[in-house]
């Protein structure tokens, strides 16, 4: 059962929840709800013209092949790539973009790594054949270590960490969530179980309901009852808190954040709890709301009729969002002629809202392109005019 099932499990919506009932008697009545996370107005924020992405460096294989992973450092002064050689290697390659790299053969670790995450001068790169696990990778190229087995990893950056998480059925119907923390250079900083027990709660905090994982899953989003009133002999409305999964502490309950639904929220901040702030497509897809930093839900003011809602990708690079959407402009073009479909990337600042346009790569079809962020750098992966592949890297 994956993360995604077993919060909504938490929250009573699928049909027939055996937890249906004891969530309706702890959350607020609908109508308590409706009352409850105020959509704030856009700001205003214009975007400039679309302008065209300057290309700064090229990585191209020559008769080896560039593999799928690949990624950035966050300051963009290093690119890390994965090219598969005639001979059988499984080359990652680290060094400044479109210049010299180190060269380290994987092919005994992995013959199809997954992805390649970095921090702090160290590079994770992920392999899942059978069973997922990392290989972490020094400054000088060398596998320093071999970490796994979990189900899947994210980057965390307060603390700097590889956070890696597992998630297993227990016999009672309960559910186990292993967290397992690394620094940049392999060393464990912490290994925590977060219990959930079959009828909703955190074990050691029975009046914690577990909700939804934040912050690189280090936090779970709990609720809690309301406090006891005396004078009216009720409890006051439930109370929405943060457990912190390292300490095993319950923060201070607060009301939940006022928003048209507060479960509703619950399922937006998880859906990618490794950013600050996440970009979710709004009712109808109607365009996008940005949730966080903390309970915050806004509109994001993004003219989104010209972009496929659908091809959103997101990734967190120092304390910004980058983010690309693939643009349809069918006035420069049928569908059978090119310039008809570009790429185009933004700029997120989470506490304010603001959106600002870097620019855009040219496609040839409405298929985006992988791509990754950092600094002032967004890496591409093109289809090369030989009909191969390279990676493309464009400075804003």
């Amino acid at each position: 059962m994956g993360v995604e099932s077993t919060i909504m499990k938490r929250l009573g919506l699928r049909l027939g929840s055996r937890l249906g009932s004891r969530l309706g008697s702890v959350l607020p009545a609908p109508a308590v709800l409706l009352a409850l996370v105020t959509w704030v107005a856009p700001s205003g924020y214009a975007l400039a013209a679309p302008k065209l992405l300057k290309e700064v460096g090229r990585v191209t294989a020559g008769e080896a092949t560039v593999h799928d992973a690949f990624a950035l450092d966050q300051e963009g002064s290093k690119l890390a790539y994965i090219v598969f050689t005639g001979q059988g290697e499984v080359q990652l390659h680290v060094g400044p973009p479109g210049g010299n790299t180190h060269v380290t053969d994987l092919a005994e670790f992995s013959g199809a790594p997954e992805k390649i995450l970095g921090l702090a001068g160290y590079w994770f790169v992920v392999a899942n054949e059978g069973s997922r696990r990392a290989a972490i990778i020094d400054p000088a190229g060398r596998i320093k270590r071999r970490i796994g087995a979990f189900d899947d990893c994210e980057l965390a950056h307060a603390p700097n960490a590889l956070v890696t998480y597992s998630q297993k059925r227990q016999p009672n119907g309960g559910e186990r969530y292993t967290i397992q923390t690394y620094r940049p250079d392999g060393g464990t900083i912490g290994v925590k179980s977060l219990v959930v027990t079959p009828n909703g709660t955190i074990d050691g905090d029975a009046a914690a309901t577990f909700l939804g994982f934040a912050k690189s899953h280090l936090q779970a989003m709990v609720q809690k009852p309301g406090a006891y009133n005396r004078r009216s002999d009720a409890r006051e409305p439930p109370q929405f808190a943060l457990y912190d999964v390292m300490t095993g502490k319950t923060g201070p309950g607060k009301m939940p954040p006022k928003l048209d639904s507060f479960l509703d929220y619950i399922r937006k901040r998880a859906e990618k709890p490794e950013l600050d702030a996440v970009i979710v497509l709004a009712a109808g897809q109607a365009g996008f709301d940005l949730v966080g930093p903390g309970e915050k839900v806004r509109p994001l003011n993004l003219a989104h009729r010209e972009y496929d809602v659908l091809s959103l990708a997101q990734y967190q690079v120092g304390s910004r969002v980058v983010f690309s959407l693939v643009a349809d402009r069918p006035e420069k073009g049928n569908m059978e002629e090119a310039g008809r479909y570009s790429q185009a990337f933004f700029s997120l600042e989470p506490e304010s809202g603001k959106v600002t346009a870097l620019g855009e790569i040219p496609l040839p079809d409405k298929h985006p392109c992988p791509w990754s962020a950092g600094g002032n750098k967004i890496a591409v992966l093109r289809k090369a005019a030989d009909g191969g592949r390279e990676i493309v890297i464009y400075a804003h």
